[in-house]
């Protein structure tokens, strides 16, 4: 391995909540960035909204976010330009 050289074993690792649109347990996401610390970034996979995004952008990476966007946050809806702009708005803050 060359000089100052630091492979990884991982480009990312994610945490997801128990299934599809449900968030995990931020504990869980804070136990994966501890232990991960700078080897690889934690997102949140499942579950970022609106209402929670701050509190899981402090304590990870960053997130993914699919159903919060949709209209009616239905997963196979189209999205909604309106709900988009909710979303940023709120991690623009955090």
């Amino acid at each position: 391995m060359p000089a100052g050289y630091c492979a990884s074993l991982a480009d990312v690792i994610l945490v997801s909540g128990p299934m599809a649109g449900a968030e995990p347990d931020i504990a869980r996401v804070r136990e994966a960035k501890e232990s991960v610390g700078d080897l690889a970034p934690v997102l949140v996979n499942t579950g970022a909204k609106a209402g929670n995004v701050a509190v899981f952008l402090a304590a990870s990476d960053g997130v993914i976010v699919g159903s919060d966007l949709k209209a009616d946050g239905g997963t196979w809806n189209p999205v909604d330009p309106e709900r988009v702009k909710r979303f940023l708005e709120a991690a623009g803050r955090a």
